[in-house]
């Protein structure tokens, strides 16, 4: 029979109530052999230990109960300790008790005062405008040549193919930067907003009701004690009694230890914007810059050479031309035209391919013929270029 793990409480007041059976009975027959009712006594309180049997243990206590007290013999000598029993299986874990209520949200902590704002620093004092140096002299102006006769006005010639757009120039410098005003005055802090409803607290479980004492046995002789068994597991909390009457209120205690701040509220809505302050005062004008290198004052347009294809050309024939500012001058921009020449030719005979700056002072541009010609019939590519005059 395998032996069944029975709770430690109920394991020691067995192992109690068998010695107590055992020293009765030794008592009750010290001058006779073992009775049967002994020997039943003994074997009732083997099977107690070994199972989890109730009419067993019924039976036992029974027998225990009903033993007649005897005259007290002589306590013999303690006998060697017996090997300890094998350890029996743990019981089931009880059941998980409820979980309590959760309590409501803490109340929010009040807002921090705002610090005051800090005093402004001094403006620094402005530094001492320098003196302007001298105005150069103005160099003398030269001669103006004489107006050349005007020539005949040559034969219009039929309308030349749309030049590609010239490169954008190049962006002139940006001008200073103005003095900036005076921070106007900060506006006022708006009002804190309210704090918000503490959340409702939740309601308390009912206490469950309070089980019965059972009633009292007779209390035997204290036998050997025997040798502490293995811990069982802890049993289920019991369920909590009714709350006893609230005693008589005591003395006031000492004042407690303040306690740490609690956290600072959350930051109220930004309040209106405060009115604008007044203008301050013009700064004084700062000292005049440098003056700029001298730009531009005027450009000129310099032609290149015309330079033609053959006659009856096939259609892709390429044909370049470049022309170079003169020599000092800076290249601006440029451009080109396609121009056709022969027996009728058609308008679109060709297009421009390519027109740019193919050096620092030079313009270069390539025209395409773009349909069938023939006989005398020839197109031709002129590029320009703007430089400075």
């Amino acid at each position: 029979m395998t032996p069944i793990r029975v709770p430690n409480p109920v394991l020691k007041s067995l192992l109690a109530l068998a010695v107590a059976a055992l020293a009765l009975a030794v008592t009750a027959s010290s001058a006779l052999a073992i009775t049967a009712q002994e020997r039943l006594c003994r074997t009732t309180v083997k099977k107690a230990f070994l199972v989890s049997d109730v009419k067993a243990q019924a039976k036992a206590i029974k027998l225990i109960c009903a033993s007649k007290q005897g005259a007290a013999g002589a306590q013999g000598e303690t006998g060697p300790a017996g090997t300890a029993g094998l350890q029996g299986p743990i019981g089931p874990t009880g059941p998980t008790g409820p979980t309590g209520a959760t309590g409501g949200p803490g109340v929010t902590g009040a807002t921090g005062q705002q610090g005051a704002t800090g005093a402004q620093g001094a403006t620094g004092a402005q530094g001492a405008t320098g003196t302007q140096g001298p105005t150069g002299a103005q160099g003398a102006a030269g001669a103006q040549g004489a107006t050349g006769a005007t020539g005949a006005t040559g034969a219009t010639g039929p309308p030349g193919a749309t030049g590609a757009t010239g490169g954008q120039g190049a962006t002139g410098a940006q001008g200073p930067t103005g003095p900036t005003g005076d921070k106007g005055a900060t506006g006022a802090e708006g009002p804190t907003g309210p704090s918000g409803d503490k959340g409702a607290t939740g309601e308390q479980g009912p206490t469950g009701a309070e089980g019965p004492t059972g009633a009292e046995g007779p209390t035997g002789e204290q036998g050997v004690t025997g040798a502490e068994g293995p811990t069982g597991p802890t049993g289920d909390k019991g369920a909590t009694g009714a709350e006893g009457p609230t005693g008589p209120t005591g003395d006031q205690g000492p004042t407690g230890i303040e306690g740490p701040t609690g956290p600072t509220g959350p930051t109220g809505p930004t309040g209106d914007q405060g009115a604008t302050g007044e203008t301050g005062a013009t700064g004084a004008t700062g000292a005049t810059g440098a003056t700029g290198p001298t730009g531009l004052a005027a450009s000129q347009l310099v032609p290149g050479t015309l330079v033609q294809t053959g006659n009856a050309p096939a259609i892709g024939t390429a044909v370049s031309s470049t022309v170079s500012c003169p020599e000092g001058k800076i290249l601006l921009g440029g451009g080109a035209r396609v121009t056709t020449a022969g027996s009728s030719p058609p308008g679109n005979a060709g297009f421009i391919t390519e027109s740019y700056p193919s050096a620092a002072s030079t313009w270069k541009a390539t025209a395409v013929v773009a349909t069938t010609l023939s006989g005398s019939q020839k197109i031709g590519v002129e590029p320009y270029a703007v430089c400075s005059a």
